[in-house]
């Protein structure tokens, strides 16, 4: 890790002319440009690899948003674990171990004990979202998560109820407006046709005493 922070932070073939990579001690590596440049950095290409066939590093780092979001689904279980949940490492690694004695021990449970208390661990997450940056326990933060998911799915829903029903309003009013009552209709042309008959006679009638007229003077 210290040749690679050297490498990037470089000022011949790195970015130490515009900035600085740091890591902090949580292990997220980020870049900071250097007062008042204005620059800003993304990743076009990272050909890098990290052993045969591994992870590139900005994928490793989970260098951009992008890559931070696909990290959450690649997590799975080994699939010998899966099978055979008695090969998962269950003890813890002495660091502090003399030369010559044993740093790990079979029937140490320290790490399972350590696992299962992962919850209850002070972390820092970044703003995410509408989550602003917060630091709290990790079993807390996934419970806010999932109950602000919640609620925006509790509130879509409401949403689309109201939509409906707006969109049902809309159309039996442009029904109402477009449709045709064929009662009504019935009525109106049955009333047509009496008023056309009694005309036809009208005119058939004052025919007759126009021709009356007309002998009359002759």
């Amino acid at each position: 890790m210290t040749d690679l922070m050297a490498s990037l932070n470089a000022p011949g073939g790195g970015v130490g002319l515009y900035g600085a990579f740091s890591l902090d001690s949580n292990g997220q590596l980020t870049f900071s440009e250097n007062p008042g440049s204005g620059i800003s950095l993304s990743v076009v290409e990272d050909l890098t690899s990290r052993g045969p066939g591994g992870p590139a590093m900005s994928s490793f780092f989970g260098i951009g948003e992008v890559t931070r979001a696909e990290r959450a689904g690649s997590f799975s279980i080994r699939s010998d674990i899966a099978q055979d949940p008695s090969k998962l490492s269950l003890s813890l690694l002495n660091l502090a171990a003399a030369p010559g004695t044993t740093s790990l021990s079979t029937g140490d449970i320290r790490g399972a004990d350590a696992l299962s208390q992962v919850g209850q661990r002070m972390t820092s997450f970044d703003a995410a979202g509408v989550a602003g940056a917060v630091t709290q326990k990790l079993s807390d933060y996934a419970a806010g998560l999932s109950g602000h998911i919640a609620r925006m799915a509790e509130n879509a829903a409401a949403d689309k109820d109201s939509a409906d029903a707006i969109a049902a309003e809309a159309s039996a009013r442009r029904s109402s407006i477009e449709g045709v009552n064929l009662d009504q209709e019935l009525i109106q042309l049955t009333t047509y046709q009496q008023a056309y008959n009694a005309s036809a006679r009208m005119i058939q009638a004052v025919n007759e005493m126009y021709d009356v007229l007309l002998g009359m003077t002759n």
